[in-house]
């Protein structure tokens, strides 16, 4: 039997504890881009340099030992590399949700923990897909609309939960409707290299799988965070 959401994070998952005021190269890139060169007064001004206050559904967090200049060196290599070797995986593991509709999934190794929604303080320079952005846990981290980013136009319930992925140094957090599984796939059940099929957003999605009758978009958190910091 596979695990639940909830076992596989307090099994399997190390999540990052207070930043102590380093910022990796992409953090600081984004916010400069949107909080201006001065960033780091900007975020005490708006409080966002003490950690927010998060209920997570996906278990208490572990203190993560590395310090955060290696584990962005890491991140760097690791969300290519891990992306790129999906297609070759026998076995999968996603988190699967809802946005507009549609059926979505994650890699659960890019996955950092679930959260509940939390008010977000708004960047009146950023583009509508980004929501705004919140201290995780002593990262700043943007709060992606999926629903906008990737142009979806079906009918969108409350965001009532927050996937939070690392990629490339910097913590992205997902708005999405709802939590459905956690699917534990065979790599057969994934059909790679659709973007013909996919049309809308296809350069976010890695692949669909089947589950029954339907189809899962696999999305690609690389590609996620590539648009948000080229915003």
């Amino acid at each position: 039997m596979s695990p639940s959401l909830e076992q596989y994070f307090e099994q399997s998952v190390l999540l990052p504890e207070q930043g102590g005021g380093t910022f990796s190269e992409a953090e600081r890139a984004f916010l400069s881009r949107y909080m201006g060169d001065d960033f780091e007064a900007a975020l005490a001004r708006s409080g966002l340099s003490r950690p927010a206050a998060v209920v997570t559904v996906s278990g208490e967090p572990a203190p993560d030992p590395e310090p955060a200049e290696a584990r962005a060196s890491a991140d760097v290599e690791d969300a290519a590399a891990l992306e790129a070797s999906l297609a070759e995986a026998r076995e999968l593991k996603l988190v699967g949700f809802t946005v507009a509709g549609q059926e979505l999934a994650v890699p659960i190794a890019q996955v950092q923990e679930v959260l509940r929604a939390m008010p977000l303080t708004r960047l009146p320079a950023a583009p509508a897909h980004i929501a705004g952005v919140t201290n995780l846990r002593g990262r700043v981290a943007p709060m992606v609309d999926l629903a906008r980013i990737m142009d979806l136009c079906g009918d969108c319930a409350q965001q009532r939960f927050v996937i939070v992925c690392r990629c490339r140094g910097m913590l992205l957090g997902l708005l999405v409707e709802a939590i459905s599984t956690m699917h534990q796939a065979s790599g057969d059940d994934v059909e790679w290299g659709v973007e013909a099929r996919v049309g809308v957003a296809s350069d976010m999605v890695l692949g669909l799988l089947k589950v029954g009758e339907r189809l899962v978009k696999i999305l690609s958190v690389d590609s996620l965070f590539q648009k948000v910091l080229k915003s």
